[in-house]
């Protein structure tokens, strides 16, 4: 076959085989940047090497017919003699060595070109070049090294495992990290595998050149050319293995400080993963478990692993992978629960197949509180915990704070998944609610009218509103319109009211095309508050309660929690909640909130209502002087009163009017704004109605329990 040598004077005699190698990469890279492609290399048994290319006959006649290495700054290709063209210089600016390589050379011989016959596409070009490379390298740190824990050549070794462990535990004492290079198996016995020889070197050993374009490149090269290795061969005769070569010179900064941060040395300890397992069983966040494991040590730089491998350890060890595992233990957890306290109640639903799909549960303190505070609830579709969604049910209690009243893990969001869980929860607490709150979810409202057909359905108006942003942003006037709608929707007094001033602000601001607020306004009646006003509500206007159970639910668990561990949670919520209504009820006792005024009704309120019930009653007392009694009509028994409220309303005065039907006898009111109806607190215009007769005690029905 015709061929093309390339030839070169051996000026680095001294070259070792490590040299020789890395004068493959060398000519690897220049063969790149010249159209060449690399097709194999002799094995480097010399101070020079052989590097097979192959190439087209147009490139090796306009590139690459001969090269002459030039050991400048930065080092430049060019062309010296070329048989068919002539000479033809090359500038430095097509290679930058120093760019496209990486490197910088102490001596590179030039390299002459004899081109024995004409070349034709997919012959073979043979060139050889040598070169002395210098590669700075130190000598390690022993200062926190024992000198029996310094490897030596002629040191024995009991078996592989023990060297491999002894020169990773000098590598990390020292500041690197080591691998396993390579591994030769007794050929006489293939079959078994026994290995003779092994060699470990230094992570950053060899030469490595991205091809990415380094603006782009996210991954870090790490090879730096380290000589830092050590090769064990098997003695058979003393059934050992002996370190026949070492070379403890490295090439790179070496820290032991940061080594202990390397992913390959991070490693928790008996006493960490004792902590990280007792505080998951009581629900401590893995943050908090990291910096209290910071705290014992004097702070997270004297720890040998990170906040990762915390988290990584409680996936791995305290979680379990198995779904069909996972479904069993939380159904064990349930039958343990149910023994220890028979009014546990709960409920698995499974397919055809037996397979999990929905689960109910209620504690029997959820049911006392239902008892209580079970008029109205809402209940919410939160996180989703293994892949499953997660509903709560949740009430308000005589603090007028969120309490639990039930949870379940839906098979899908569909209407017979909610059909099911409604039905349970119901057979389970004896009656349904008065009132229900949700979402716009359509499967939700299904199942409420198929199961909870006496219950009345709202859906939560915090929801509505926060869309507006999304479904009204687009518009100019955006924010006007925003400002008129809240104003309509909050301050409407009247059902008229709130319909005539609709159509105005839709024929305002031209909003007769928009769907979304044609549809909330065909379902006013789910979500409006003047269309149930003279509902009992308890205050309640969102699913807000129940997304703030969910938070509190956070608090101890996330997406990634197994089912087991939250339902083992879910019991610490409770005793977390059940904690904070004691605390509350004792704070009562120990002292009361102070009275604005010095009116007796005050007074009685402040006696007979917890504080946080008492501070919303105030709000009412406050606002009882924006109040004006204007206008007194007798119609039988009772008295028509006419109250003027003044508000402010984009920094306007506005004024309301509302009327108050009043029996002088028995000293009872009703406002036509039925706030005491719908949330149990009387409104500032019947407490001005009271006022305006110097009546000093309220009947004992405003005194809800």
């Amino acid at each position: 076959m015709d061929t093309a040598v390339v030839t070169a004077s051996a000026a680095a005699k001294t070259a070792t085989r490590m040299a020789a190698k890395i004068e493959w990469n060398f000519l690897y890279g220049a063969a790149t940047v010249h159209g060449l492609t690399l097709v194999s290399s002799a094995a480097p048994t010399s101070s020079s090497q052989t590097i097979i290319v192959k190439a087209s006959l147009d490139h090796f006649r306009k590139k690459a017919a001969s090269m002459a290495f030039s050991p400048t700054e930065g080092g430049s290709i060019s062309t010296l003699t070329n048989p068919t063209k002539g000479d033809k210089q090359f500038s430095a600016g097509e290679l930058d060595m120093q760019e496209q390589v990486g490197r910088k050379f102490d001596e590179i011989t030039d390299v002459v070109v004899t081109r024995k016959n004409e070349l034709d596409d997919g012959h073979q070009i043979y060139f050889c070049s040598s070169y002395s490379l210098s590669i700075q390298l130190e000598l390690p740190d022993h200062s926190g090294v024992g000198e029996e824990e310094i490897p030596v050549v002629g040191m024995s070794f009991g078996s592989l495992p023990l060297a491999q462990k002894f020169y990773a535990n000098y590598a990390k004492k020292v500041g690197f990290v080591t691998k396993i290079r390579n591994t030769n198996f007794d050929k006489t016995r293939k079959e078994s595998k026994i290995p003779v020889n092994q060699s470990i070197y230094c992570t950053r050993e060899g030469y490595r050149e991205s091809r990415v374009n380094a603006a782009t490149r996210a991954n870090r090269i790490i090879a730096m050319r380290c000589r830092a290795r050590m090769y064990v061969v098997l003695d058979n005769e003393n059934k050992c293995w002996v370190v026949s070569r070492l070379e403890l010179r490295y090439s790179h900064p070496c820290s032991a400080e940061k080594v202990v941060h390397y992913h390959e040395y991070r490693e928790l300890t008996m006493h960490a993963k004792c902590v990280i397992t007792y505080n998951d069983e009581a629900g401590i966040r893995p943050n908090k478990t990291y910096l209290a494991l910071a705290n014992e040590v004097g702070g997270s730089t004297n720890l040998g692993f990170s906040e990762k491998d915390v988290r990584n350890y409680i996936t791995r060890n305290l979680r379990c992978s198995d779904d069909n595992e996972d479904f069993q233990g939380m159904m064990n957890y349930f039958v343990r629960m149910k023994e220890i306290n028979p009014n546990f109640f709960y409920a698995i639903d499974v397919d055809d197949a037996n397979k999990f799909r929905s689960a109910l549960w209620v504690d029997a303190r959820c049911r006392a509180s239902y008892e209580y505070y079970g008029d109205v609830v809402t209940e919410e579709i939160g996180p989703y915990m293994h892949g499953l969604p997660f509903a709560s049910f949740v009430g308000v209690n005589h603090h007028g704070k969120s309490t639990l009243l039930g949870c379940a893990l839906l098979g899908s969001e569909e209407i017979s998944s909610f059909e099911w869980v409604f039905t349970q929860w119901v057979r389970y607490v004896g009656t349904a609610p008065r009132g229900i709150i949700t979402d716009q979810c359509k499967a939700m409202t299904g199942a409420i009218r198929n199961v909870l057909p006496d219950t009345v359905h709202r859906w939560c108006i915090w929801h509505i509103m926060k869309k507006s942003q999304f479904k009204l942003g687009g518009y100019s006037k955006y924010r006007e319109l925003n400002a008129m709608m809240n104003h309509i929707v909050w301050n409407s007094p009247t059902t008229e009211s709130f319909e005539s001033d609709w159509a105005g602000f839709i024929k305002q601001f031209k909003l007769g095309q928009n769907r979304w607020l044609a549809e909330l306004y065909s379902n006013r009646r789910k979500w409006v508050p003047i269309f149930f006003k003279s509902e009992f509500w308890a205050g309640m206007r969102s699913t807000q309660r129940s997304e703030s159970m969910h938070a509190f639910f956070g608090g101890y668990l996330h997406c990634k929690s197994g089912l087991v561990q939250f339902v083992y949670e879910y019991d610490n919520v409770l005793g977390t909640k059940e904690q904070k209504e004691l605390e509350d009820d004792a704070a009562d006792s120990k002292g009361v909130i102070p009275c604005i005024g010095s009116t007796g009704i005050e007074r009685q309120f402040q006696l007979e209502y917890t504080s946080s019930m008492f501070r919303i009653l105030q709000l009412e007392v406050r606002k009882k002087t924006d109040c004006v009694v204007r206008l007194i009509e007798q119609k039988g028994d009772t008295i028509s009163i006419t109250v003027d409220e003044q508000k402010v309303f984009w920094g306007k005065p506005v004024n309301h009017t509302f009327r108050v039907d009043f029996d002088p006898l028995s000293r009872k009111g009703q406002c036509e704004c039925n706030k005491f109806e719908s949330a149990g607190i009387l409104c500032c215009h019947t407490l001005a109605v009271w006022s305006y007769y110097r009546f000093d005690i309220v009947p004992s029905c405003y005194l809800l329990p």
